[in-house]
């Protein structure tokens, strides 16, 4: 599983960040890996009884961010190439249905985070310039990043 998305990510973080910048493709992983978080968390707790579409009260992996960079660039699409947009989104449909297909997938935090990456896309104009405060926030995310994985290792080994 993790090799699987580490393989999509490889796929698609170059082409986000070629279309948005690495700094605006960062904010848009991370904000749609929460989304998705987000979204499968609360299906999880209050839509218990739809099973075929996952929702955890914990979950683990990067398929959400995966979607939402997939969000991103539909997104990129309705501003720029219409061609990248229906790959996108083409891509998008097959992994979701790859999804209900297979068993203890969290579908929801896939949706969480397309739905995520495409309205920070949309947000985050790709027809303009990077600007430096997008490379800080970028920043600021992996450092977050960085900081909540080494409290998850410290928390799951008890030493605080």
């Amino acid at each position: 599983h993790i090799l699987f998305n580490m393989l999509w990510v490889r796929q698609l973080a170059p082409a986000t960040a070629d279309l948005f910048g690495a700094g605006r493709m960062v904010i848009i992983y991370t904000v749609a890996g929460a989304c998705g978080f987000l979204l499968s968390s609360v299906a999880g707790y209050f839509l218990p009884g739809i099973p075929i579409l996952g929702g955890a009260q914990m979950t683990i992996g990067a398929s959400a961010a995966v979607f939402g960079l997939l969000g991103a660039l539909v997104a990129y699409g309705r501003r720029g190439s219409s061609l990248i947009s229906r790959e996108a989104m083409g891509y998008a449909i097959m992994l979701f249905v790859f999804g209900l297909i297979m068993p203890g997938v969290d579908n929801y935090g896939h949706a969480g985070g397309f739905g995520g990456g495409y309205l920070v896309g949309r947000w985050l104009n790709p027809l303009r310039p990077e600007r430096v405060d997008h490379v800080l926030a970028g920043i600021v995310l992996l450092l977050a990043s960085l900081l909540a994985i080494l409290a998850s290792i410290l928390d799951g080994m008890r030493i605080f």
